[in-house]
C-alpha cells in the first residue's frame, strides 16, 4: 500500500469555485430525467473516477448544476424539497452508471435533509455557498468535551464519503457530560473544511471512487448553534423544523435521512443486469442449453432487483411526510429491515449471475467485474448488514425489548 500522507489543497474543488446557483428541480420527472442524462459521462469517467480514488471533479460539477443534489435542501435556502422518493430514484439512476458516484451523492444529498434540522444560524452558515457540500463522518473516536458556548473536539472520524469535494463535515460523536449516569448522548457536530485534516487511505476493493477517508480533529471548537442531539431529531423537536415547515423535515430519519441507502446497491445491480444484456444478446444467436439457463437467471435476477425496489420505493411513500410521533418503532424497524434486504438481494443477485460471466468477467476493462465489485461494497455497509435488522424487527414483532440503532454508523 502507499504511505500514507494528507491529501491536496481544496483548489480542484467545484464547490469552491463554482459562480452559479444550481437549478431548482420542480418534479420528480424532471429530477429523474437530468439524472439519466448525466449517465454516459458518469460511464465515460468511471475508470478515470476509480484511479484518483474520488470523484472525478465534472462529476461533481455536473451534480452541483444539475440541482440534483438540493432534492432535501429547503426551498427557502434554494432547494427543491422533492423528498426522499426522488432521492432514491436518482441516486438508482447514477449508481447504476457509476456506483461511487451514487454513493457520494446519495450520502450528499441524505446530509441536506439532516443540516435543515440543525438551528437556523447553522443553516444560514452552511447555506450562504450555493453549492454547498457536506460530507460526514458517524464511526468517530476521541474526547468530546462541553466548554462554554459548545464543545471541544479531538479525534479522528472515518469512512468520510466524498469528503475531497466538500466545504462542510457533519460528525455524529458520543458526548459525556459530567456527572450524568448513562451511555453518552448522541450528538451531530458542524465543522468547516479547514478545521480539520483528511488522511489519504482510501484503497479498496470497491467503490474505489468515493474516496471515503479518514478525517482527523485536534481541539477543534464547535458552537453550540453548530450542533444537534440525536435525540431531537428522533423525537421530532429538532429545532431547524420550526423554519422548515415541509412535513418531511418532521418525519422519521429511517424514510428520509437513510431512506436511499441500499439505492447505490440497487442502481449498481441495474448497471451489472444491463452489461449481462448485452452480453446475452451478443450471443443470442447461438442460443444453446447454457444460453438458455443464463436467460432463466437474467429474468430471476431481474424480478429479484424490481421487487426489493419495490418495498424501498413503497416505505419511502408512506413515512416520508409522516410525524415521526405517528410512526411506530416496528414500522421503523421494518423500513430497516427491508433496506438491508434490499442491499443483500442486490449482492446475491449479481453474485449469482457474475458466476456465468466467465473468463472475459475478469478483465478489469469489463463493466461486468466492475460492476459485481460494487454491488458487494454497497452492501457491506454496516446499516445494511442483515442480521442486526432482521433480529430487530423480529424483537419488535415479539415485543422484546431492543437497543438503539443508528443506521449509518459503519
Amino acid at each position: 500500500m502507499p504511505p500514507v500522507t494528507l491529501d491536496q489543497p481544496a483548489d480542484f474543488r467545484p464547490v469552491y469555485t463554482r459562480q452559479n446557483a444550481p437549478a431548482i428541480l420542480q418534479t420528480h420527472d424532471e429530477a429523474i430525467g437530468r439524472a439519466r442524462a448525466l449517465q454516459p459521462n458518469l460511464r465515460e469517467r468511471a475508470l478515470e473516477t476509480e484511479q484518483l480514488r474520488r470523484l472525478h471533479s465534472d462529476n461533481v460539477a455536473d451534480l452541483l448544476e444539475s440541482g440534483l443534489y438540493g432534492l432535501m435542501i429547503p426551498r427557502r435556502f434554494g432547494g427543491s424539497e422533492l423528498g426522499s422518493e426522488t432521492m432514491i430514484d436518482a441516486t438508482a439512476e447514477l449508481a447504476s452508471a457509476c456506483p461511487s458516484t451514487g454513493w457520494v451523492y446519495m450520502l450528499w444529498t441524505a446530509h441536506m435533509w439532516l443540516l435543515a434540522l440543525f438551528p437556523e444560524e447553522a443553516q444560514a452558515e452552511v447555506w450562504s455557498n450555493p453549492n454547498t457540500l457536506a460530507s460526514s463522518v458517524v464511526n468517530t473516536v476521541g474526547e468530546v468535551v462541553p466548554v462554554e458556548g459548545g464543545y471541544r473536539w479531538t479525534g479522528r472520524g472515518f469512512f468520510s464519503s466524498g469528503v475531497d469535494h466538500c466545504n462542510w463535515l457533519t460528525a455524529a460523536v458520543p458526548v459525556k457530560r459530567e456527572g450524568l449516569e448513562g451511555p453518552p448522548e448522541r450528538r451531530w457536530l458542524l465543522v468547516p473544511r479547514e478545521d480539520f485534516e483528511i488522511v489519504d487511505d482510501w484503497y479498496t476493493v470497491g467503490l474505489k471512487g468515493t474516496g471515503s477517508k479518514t478525517i482527523v480533529v485536534n481541539d477543534v471548537f464547535v458552537p453550540e448553534h453548530r450542533t444537534l442531539a440525536q435525540v431531537a431529531i428522533d423525537t421530532g423537536q429538532a429545532p431547524g423544523i420550526q423554519i422548515n415547515a415541509h412535513p418531511m423535515y418532521s418525519a422519521i430519519t429511517v424514510a428520509n435521512f437513510s431512506a436511499a441507502m441500499s439505492a447505490p446497491a440497487v442502481g449498481a445491480a441495474r448497471g451489472f443486469l444491463q452489461a449481462f444484456e448485452e452480453r446475452l444478446r451478443s450471443k443470442v444467436q447461438n442460443i444453446e442449453d447454457g444460453l438458455t439457463v443464463n436467460m432463466a437467471r437474467y429474468a430471476q435476477a431481474v424480478a429479484q432487483v424490481d421487487s426489493v425496489y419495490a418495498a424501498l420505493m413503497s416505505n419511502a411513500q408512506r413515512l416520508r411526510c409522516r410525524p415521526v410521533q405517528e410512526v411506530s418503532e416496528l414500522e421503523r424497524a421494518r423500513c430497516r429491515r427491508d433496506q438491508a434486504f434490499t442491499a443483500q438481494t442486490c449482492r446475491k443477485t449479481v453474485n449469482m449471475l457474475y458466476e456465468e460471466c466467465g473468463g472475459s468477467g475478469l478483465y478489469e476493462r469489463s463493466d461486468l467485474q466492475r460492476l459485481w465489485r460494487d454491488t458487494n461494497a454497497a452492501s457491506a455497509h454496516h446499516g445494511l448488514t442483515w442480521d442486526g435488522h432482521a433480529v430487530t424487527w423480529t424483537k419488535n414483532v415479539l415485543g422484546l425489548p431492543t437497543g438503539p440503532v443508528h443506521v449509518f454508523t459503519r
